[in-house]
């Protein structure tokens, strides 16, 4: 049996690839003798630790015209590089997993055209009905250009089965995709990451290394707030939470998900700090090193949701700091809403008096939510099944799993 993953699995936001080797981990423990692999609909073949992203040119478009210039930007590539390699890859796929992520979103057209672009190789080379999307992100942030985009894009691939990663996801694809049948709630893969990377239990720590992963404030400032105000105000809670800490005894580490406009911000505010105190952990150049970067630490402090995601599967202590609603999502599904800071811009007292409590409960809901994750796994393969996708299909899945009273 082959499985293709599609989604950004080489993202230099490396919380996307380990979403992908999560799920690639699952199916392999469901499917044990499939052949998987990963499609990358943004036409990247692996990690690339000197990424360049493209943002500072897309922003210096003028806003009215960006959703045309990459409509423009991917059709070409398409055209030119990408369609003969999808569907030579896709060809002789028996599944194809659309997930997970937050790909169900609208920004100046990015991902309507990209999953669209795919869905039309898909129909093409008739695999149309052998998809599944699997534990998706959806933002209610949605041109009418998206929207249709991304409902001629399902038409196109005819999922045999829909999950969202959360409610608010799940209510959004209904409302905006015109999704008529179920879409099941399915928990973010990363929550199974100490499965997925396991290792020796973790290494005695002091109690007192907190990890702050920097964000860019252009790139975590769209859903809460706007203004020059916000870059400067963000930049002086982070000095002033890394200096506050330190002196609370606190041994801070700096570091990011690798988004590389998270990267020049996090070494140009370590560089200002200089304190021996505060280190600066170099870019991660895979997610199995992000997730040590995670692991490393005592207590998380983050706006990207993966540095959470991944700090709640390996029990330590992460406080959320808002910028998307899918943050706050997260926190609520895992029942500890009290450790998300709902303010734009967050009281640094208040932050560390927050902290002082993380320890207490890290959440009881992680088996129920796993076992719910490893449940729309294994169904979405038995539904590929029922759909005929191979005859073969059902001796490659583990016939020692029961998920009957899963939920």
């Amino acid at each position: 049996m082959k499985i293709v993953i599609c989604a950004v699995p080489y993202s230099p936001n490396l919380g996307d690839g380990v979403i992908y080797e999560n799920i690639r981990q699952l199916l392999t423990e469901l499917a044990p003798a499939a052949q998987i692999s990963a499609l990358d609909i943004a036409g990247r073949d692996g990690y690339d630790v000197s990424s360049v992203s493209r943002k500072p040119l897309i922003n210096r478009v003028p806003g009215r015209l960006r959703p045309s210039v990459v409509c423009a930007y991917f059709c070409l590539q398409y055209w030119w590089r990408w369609r003969h390699k999808w569907a030579e890859q896709l060809a002789d796929a028996d599944l194809i997993v659309v997930g997970g992520g937050q790909l169900f979103m609208d920004a100046h057209l990015n991902f309507p055209i990209k999953l669209f672009l795919l869905s039309r190789t898909i129909k093409a080379i008739g695999k149309s009905g052998k998809v599944a999307i699997f534990s998706v992100g959806a933002s209610k942030l949605m041109s009418s250009v998206g929207a249709n985009l991304f409902q001629r894009a399902l038409k196109n691939l005819a999922p045999v089965r829909i999950s969202a990663r959360d409610m608010l996801s799940a209510q959004h694809m209904k409302k905006y995709l015109a999704i008529d049948g179920d879409v099941c709630i399915t928990p973010d893969p990363a929550i199974y990451s100490r499965q997925t990377y396991a290792q020796e239990p973790r290494a005695a720590h002091s109690g007192n290394v907190l990890g702050i992963c920097i964000s860019c404030p252009l790139e975590v400032n769209h859903g809460v707030t706007s203004g020059p105000a916000y870059e400067s105000k963000i930049s002086e809670f982070f000095e002033n939470l890394a200096l506050q800490a330190t002196a609370l005894g606190y041994v801070v580490k700096f570091f990011t998900n690798g988004a590389p406009e998270d990267e020049v911000f996090k070494d140009a505010l370590a560089a200002r700090l200089n304190s021996h105190r505060i280190v600066n952990v170099p870019r991660a150049a895979a997610p199995a090193q992000l997730v040590e970067n995670i692991r490393a630490c005592d207590y998380i402090i983050a706006h990207r949701l993966h540095a959470s995601i991944v700090a709640y599967a390996l029990d330590i202590p992460a406080i959320g700091l808002n910028w998307d609603v899918k943050v706050k999502s997260f926190f609520e599904l895992i029942g500890r809403s009290r450790f998300f800071i709902p303010s734009p811009i967050p009281d640094v007292e208040s932050t560390l008096d927050l902290l002082k409590h993380a320890r207490a409960s890290c959440g009881t809901e992680k088996s129920r939510l796993t076992l719910r994750l490893k449940k729309e796994v294994s169904a979405l393969l038995e539904s590929s099944v029922q759909q005929g996708v191979t005859a073969g299909t059902r001796r490659w899945i583990g016939s020692n799993v029961d998920y009957e009273n899963i939920v």
